[in-house]
């Protein structure tokens, strides 16, 4: 299933606002909800992956830099992260 820009855009705010944690939420804000317009369909589409593939334990853990990032988004991770 493709999604369209705009709606990869809508499905990462909605699960970066109901991911049932307040620490995850406001981590998700910093890294990618405020970068969403400075990302592109590439980048989008594997941030809706990420999503899809990994629990919030594990991408939080990924944004503290506790745990590296799956080979296959390392490069995302360093550029939301640096942002």
């Amino acid at each position: 299933m493709k999604l369209d820009i705009k709606n990869l855009k809508k499905q990462i705010i909605y699960r970066c606002t109901y991911s049932g944690s307040k620490e995850n939420e406001l981590l998700y804000k910093k890294y990618f909800l405020n970068n969403l317009d400075k990302i592109n369909y590439s980048e989008l589409n594997q941030i809706y992956i990420i999503f899809n593939n990994l629990s919030d334990p594990e991408i939080y853990n990924i944004l503290l830099g506790k745990k590296n990032p799956p080979v296959k988004f390392i490069n995302l991770f360093n550029k939301l992260m640096n942002v």
